[in-house]
């Protein structure tokens, strides 16, 4: 059965006022961390911790025009992942159903992102389905069935990670997706090292840091579903 992500477990960011993209807006699906699960409500603020929901609830400049993304977010509940449970995933499909029928979003301009178990979501949703998204952007992940990362071979995929993140089978899998992805030209690649702080470990500040870069938000703007 489908988990029903409502209102009280998504986080929404709509466009800037100004942007020139029209109605509906293109659509940013961002999937987070595990640490970020919570039951929604008083808990759903943890989904803003890293990574493009920071930036957008920071009121960060992402582009130099008004950001024209509108960003939804939805909460994984506590004890649940989003690529190894049926429910969850049929959940965030039927969630972007809802919100396309209800015209908050381009159908044809549906990118599909997410960080560090949002990374391993990101492959997950889109190799269930992969005729969706207009793009996919993994941000620190790795892919649970890279053998069938040939099955995403027309999706343009932007992937990220941090050379220096502790956990090295997130940044051994990013690296392996993509390179399993490049022979079909549609691959974007960005590495990172930052020095850990006193607030956040190179996992963490990897993630942020690809998520603060403006040509990421303009290829996203390039892509279209076929």
């Amino acid at each position: 059965m489908a988990f029903r992500f409502d209102d009280s477990r998504i986080l929404v960011f709509d466009p800037d006022a100004g942007a020139a993209e029209g109605e509906p807006p293109p659509l940013i699906l961002f999937l987070h961390g595990i640490g970020e699960r919570g039951n929604g409500g008083g808990e759903l603020p943890l989904v803003a911790k890293w990574g493009l929901p920071k930036w957008r609830q920071a009121g960060r400049a992402l582009l130099p025009a008004p950001f024209p993304f509108r960003v939804v977010a939805p909460q994984c509940p506590p004890e649940r992942t989003w690529w190894d449970d049926a429910g969850i995933l049929a959940g965030l499909i039927e969630l972007l159903d809802r919100l396309i029928a209800g015209g908050s979003a381009d159908p044809s301009r549906v990118v599909l992102t997410g960080f560090s178990m949002g990374g391993i979501g990101t492959f997950a949703l889109a190799l269930k389905e992969p005729r969706r998204f207009a793009a996919i952007a993994p941000v620190c992940g790795r892919c649970p069935e890279p053998e069938r990362l040939p099955e995403l071979a027309h999706i343009p995929a932007w992937i990220a990670w941090g050379e220096n993140d502790a956990h090295r089978h997130l940044a051994e899998g990013s690296a392996l997706a993509a390179e399993r992805l490049a022979p079909f030209g549609k691959v974007t690649v960005r590495r990172y090292a930052p020095e850990p702080t006193a607030e956040a470990s190179p996992h963490a500040l990897a993630g942020d840091l690809a998520y603060a870069e403006p040509d990421l938000y303009a290829w996203m703007l390039t892509q279209r579903a076929r």
